[in-house]
């Protein structure tokens, strides 16, 4: 009994996101959610949560995550086409061709930190994106997308539906239980240090770079499960998977969300589809500019996101 309430205090924010999570059939429609939406939630989550590590816990702004959503993406639906209707091969190979990737561009760009850091990633994901446009459109579709990928299949199940919603959800809460066990390990210990102060932990003999890169790796790894799953979500892949807007809005939700948190880009990324999706209906077109003024509200007045709202108003009802 002991052991079962140590796990759950130290993996509660984990069992709270769980009961959420699975319980948003049931919910979500009552907001005004679709069937569908909850699934690309899910999927989002992932993507930011792998981000986080990155930026949150480094404090290196990536522009160009996009790459890796887009490669494992192009990779999923090519795996799918071509060779097998089974989507657990074609995760595989899409998260390890993702992961290649991210090893050569994480080893070139982290020798710089910064703006020159940023532009150098947004810089490989807009060469990717012209080479899925021009010189690999043989593959990739161009303008037109990937398509004509069979009805992907789990172990005889058709994924569509609910059974895609639960799988991308049962995938969500333990790439999340993995994230909250690499902020607890040393490893994330030296990823706050690197952001607090890289060139003091560099003068005790340790290795940042090593760690950059462990970390960079790992953020990519998440970006490319989630563009692997976006393709078990929707069999199509656009060349806009690829593109700088891709990036921008992970960073959009991250810091709306609250970035160092894990669980800030989360509600980032719930808020950003929902109100993409289901509030911009209302408001037409002028959504983007609704959302531009609440980005710019958030970063004025509350630069911790969501989450310092929420401990705000939590340190606020405890002292009343």
């Amino acid at each position: 009994m002991n052991i079962q309430q140590g796990f759950l205090q130290r993996n509660k924010a984990v069992v709270i996101f769980a009961l959420i999570a699975l319980t948003m059939p049931f919910w979500f429609p009552l907001l005004g959610g679709y069937s569908g939406l909850d699934t690309k939630i899910m999927i989002f989550c992932i993507f930011v949560v792998g981000f986080d590590l990155l930026l949150g816990y480094t404090g290196y702004l990536s522009f160009g995550h996009a790459a890796f959503f887009g490669i494992a993406a192009y990779t999923t639906g090519l795996m799918l086409k071509d060779f097998s209707a089974q989507i657990i091969p074609a995760i595989m190979v899409a998260v390890l061709v993702s992961t290649l990737v991210a090893v050569i561009i994480g080893l070139l760009t982290l020798k710089r930190t910064g703006i020159y850091f940023s532009i150098l990633t947004l810089a490989f994901a807009e060469m990717f994106h012209s080479m899925a446009m021009a010189m690999l459109q043989e593959w990739t579709g161009g303008e037109n997308g990937l398509t004509g990928m069979p009805t992907p299949m789990l172990a005889g199940i058709k994924m569509q539906g609910d059974a895609v919603f639960y799988l991308v959800t049962l995938v969500a809460i333990i790439m999340f239980y993995i994230a909250k066990r690499i902020e607890r390990s040393p490893v994330g210990l030296m990823m706050r240090a690197i952001k607090c102060n890289q060139q003091r932990l560099e003068y005790t003999g340790i290795n940042a770079r090593k760690y950059k890169l462990l970390t960079f790796v790992i953020s990519a790894m998440y970006a490319g499960l989630a563009g692997a799953l976006m393709v078990v979500y929707e069999p199509f892949v656009g060349h806009e998977f690829l593109g700088w807007h891709q990036s921008g809005e992970i960073v959009i939700m991250s810091v709306i969300g609250g970035v160092g948190t894990l669980v800030g880009p989360m509600l980032g990324a719930g808020f950003m589809l929902y109100f993409e999706n289901v509030l911009s209906v209302d408001l037409g077109e002028q959504w983007l500019l609704v959302l531009g003024f609440i980005f710019m509200a958030v970063v004025i007045f509350m630069p911790g996101g969501f989450m310092e709202a929420l401990s705000r108003l939590y340190k606020r009802i405890k002292q009343e």
